[in-house]
């Protein structure tokens, strides 16, 4: 939602700064060491390209998948030393504003739009050729964000529209898509809706959990929950400020089960810095206020980090990138730089993606 009108006032944003799989470890890295951020910064990797790439998908070190406008999507196989960018055939006019990739071959794209526009697509080739998994065709219906449980099981969030949300699942690696009944879901109130922003207002973790966020409301936040597969939903308010259509929850990340951090504020205000972060420690069932990062206006996108010795929160926007290695109660700047979406599977593998750039992350404590 709201990044419907969202082209010109992004790129007046864009010019004037210059879209998870979530990851399911925590701790320790895998030698039993202490592992973290120390003194991290951003390795441009590629710039050559006019696209604006806004979301992320990362199979392993090596192989990551984004996506971007204009169709575009780009591949990398080895961890970033060279990229891929192509573009969906017939699908130059959309923004692909969420993928979600299994490995080198397999993976979906989720474009944003009224009606039609919102699509998933799918290639089982590497990108060699892509098919339509679902098309909307409710006039009403603006889809946001995509995840998936498994390769079998995912779902997608729309914007509400006649007081009830509008989700979809398939159970059959997306040869069909239906959707949730609304009964299943608490209702929407008026004007509610979620961010499309880098694709991360929906996350699915294995066995059923999941959540999606919302905002665009002048009453507030919600997350809302799962813990069968999308069956059954239940609500709960956040912390996070929701006064302004333009206002709200952009990014849920979860570290693990019960971790969990939900990032936002206000993408019309880009000067002003909001009540932006709030985290929960049992599984989104409460919220609790965390530090206000040092970002203006609103986080677009936000990622655990895998592996830290502390639980360690990357944070995204055209105004820069913060982060917290005490679960989001105090944060440092690493830059200014224009991005959108960031996603981490380790303190060493994590990428950004922004206007005409991907990079991954820098990292004295012994890698990037």
């Amino acid at each position: 939602m709201f990044f419907r009108a969202l082209p010109a006032l992004v790129f007046l944003l864009v010019l004037l700064a210059g879209c998870v799989s979530d990851p399911t470890t925590d701790g320790a890295d895998d030698s039993g060491e202490a592992a973290g951020l120390l003194d991290p910064s951003w390795d441009i990797q590629l710039t050559d390209t006019t696209a604006l790439f806004i979301g992320i998908s990362i199979v392993d070190d090596r192989t990551v998948w984004v996506s971007g406008t204009n169709g575009r999507y780009a591949r990398t196989l080895d961890g970033g030393d060279s990229w891929q960018v192509r573009t969906v055939p017939g699908a130059d006019s959309l923004q692909f504003r969420d993928v979600h990739a299994f490995d080198a071959d397999n993976a979906f794209l989720l474009s944003i739009g009224n009606g039609a526009n919102s699509r998933i697509y799918q290639t089982a080739d590497g990108g060699e050729s892509w098919s339509i998994s679902f098309q909307n065709e409710d006039p009403n219906g603006f889809f946001d964000c995509m995840d998936f449980w498994d390769r079998d099981r995912g779902f997608a969030l729309s914007d509400s529209h006649d007081g009830e949300f509008y989700l979809i699942r398939t159970m059959d690696g997306g040869g069909s898509w239906e959707r949730i009944p609304p009964e299943a879901v608490p209702d929407a109130r008026e004007g509610e809706g979620a961010f499309a922003a880098s694709g991360t207002c929906v996350v699915a973790r294995p066995g059923g959990l999941g959540w999606f966020s919302t905002g665009a409301s002048a009453v507030d936040t919600r997350v809302f929950r799962t813990t069968d597969y999308g069956d059954t939903w239940t609500d709960v308010v956040t912390p996070i400020e929701s006064t302004t259509g333009t206002s709200g929850i952009f990014s849920i990340t979860f570290l693990d089960d019960d971790r969990g951090a939900a990032l936002g504020g206000d993408f019309g205000n880009p000067d002003s810095v909001y009540l932006n972060v709030a985290v929960t420690e049992d599984g989104g069932l409460t919220w609790t206020e965390a530090g206000r990062s040092n970002l203006g206006g609103s986080v677009f996108g936000a990622s655990y980090v895998p592996g830290a010795i502390t639980p360690t929160i990357v944070a995204v926007a055209p105004t820069g990138t913060d982060y917290s290695m005490d679960n989001g109660q105090t944060w440092t700047r690493i830059d200014t730089v224009n991005y959108w979406g960031v996603s981490f599977i380790s303190p060493d593998a994590g990428w950004a993606v922004g206007p005409g750039r991907i990079a991954r992350i820098v990292n004295a404590s012994g890698g990037g």
